[in-house]
């Protein structure tokens, strides 16, 4: 089941299973998450995500971008960025990874601050399109999907390794060193290719509306059983009815209310899916207060009742 973890600044929790090897190794099926979107989150560590079977939408910071079908994306450290489907009704998996500032090379070292810096702290280049139409960019795409497939080997390296992975799966008898070197071969790419890299000027929210988004959210995520209302919400970061909305549509492209709908029903799904309660004690205790309206509501967002959503993913039933 894929989840997000964030904490009241919009931060994803990063959890590594092995702290000493702090990379892990993801497949997202975007068609499960409601709305059919990774919601907005950052984390201090790097991010390579790739669309495998159709073209994905993603935003970093204000910005919108379009991940074509093939390519992958890196996102430096410190992004908010966020992803969903251009054609809802089709299943995507989409393969990605994330690891920490000190995977590549600890930021005191002279690797890092001789090549890897100009890659991973310029500040025009908050993400990086790996299209492919260069031979540079295919070794690239070759060294990353070498990787996915260690990890689709590896069981106990991978987070998610369903049978239908869109990646095949690659044996390594030293999987952690094979690894490292495809992503130092990666950034060794992209340091002798940096004078092509595209730079996008994408604009850092500003800091007072980021400040009062990360207050709100954190409201909702705090209170999201509760009976929530704009008003409430608004409150939360000393603002008005009118500029929480502004906040809102800015950075998440949807409404206070809007959003607080997409993160119950999250909830319910993981509710649905890791625990053996009733329909109707789910609906409760993710802040609906109508069991009728909550399957309404799921059906329209979900494509399927939560019943139905349960038999086809729960892990405990």
């Amino acid at each position: 089941m894929d989840t997000i973890i964030l904490d009241h600044q919009l931060q994803e929790t990063l959890v590594f299973p092995d702290p000493s090897f702090p990379i892990q190794y993801y497949v997202d099926d975007l068609h499960q998450w409601a709305g059919r979107q990774v919601p907005l989150h950052w984390h201090f560590g790097y991010e390579f995500f790739s669309a495998v079977s159709q073209d994905i939408e993603v935003q970093v910071g204000n910005e919108q971008l379009m991940l074509l079908k093939g390519e992958s994306i890196l996102i430096t450290g410190g992004q908010l960025h966020s992803y969903r489907l251009t054609s809802p009704q089709e299943p995507c998996l989409c393969p990605n990874i994330v690891f920490s500032d000190n995977v590549p090379a600890p930021l005191t070292s002279t690797v890092f601050q001789k090549y890897l810096r100009h890659i991973l702290n310029d500040s025009a280049l908050p993400c990086i399109i790996i299209s492919g139409q260069e031979d540079w960019q295919r070794e690239i795409s070759e060294c990353l999907f070498r990787i996915y497939g260690i990890f689709t080997a590896e069981g106990n390296l991978c987070d998610t390794a369903p049978d239908h992975a869109p990646v095949k799966s690659m044996h390594s008898d030293c999987p952690e060193i094979d690894v490292h070197l495809n992503l130092f071969e990666i950034f060794k790419i992209l340091y002798c290719h940096r004078s092509e890299l595209h730079h996008i000027k994408i604009s850092r929210p500003d800091q007072k509306t980021q400040i009062r988004l990360q207050k709100m959210l954190h409201y909702i995520q705090t209170c999201y059983p509760e009976k929530l209302t704009l008003e409430k919400i608004a409150a939360s970061a000393g603002i008005s009815r009118s500029e929480a909305g502004r906040c809102f549509k800015r950075y998440c492209a949807r409404s206070p209310m809007s959003y607080v709908l997409l993160y119950r029903l999250k909830q319910a799904q993981e509710l649905l899916v890791k625990s053996s309660l009733s329909v109707s004690e789910i609906s409760f205790l993710c802040g609906f207060r109508d069991s009728s309206y909550f399957i309404k509501v799921f059906r329209k967002y979900l494509n399927c009742t939560p019943c139905k959503y349960r038999q086809l993913y729960s892990s405990v039933l």
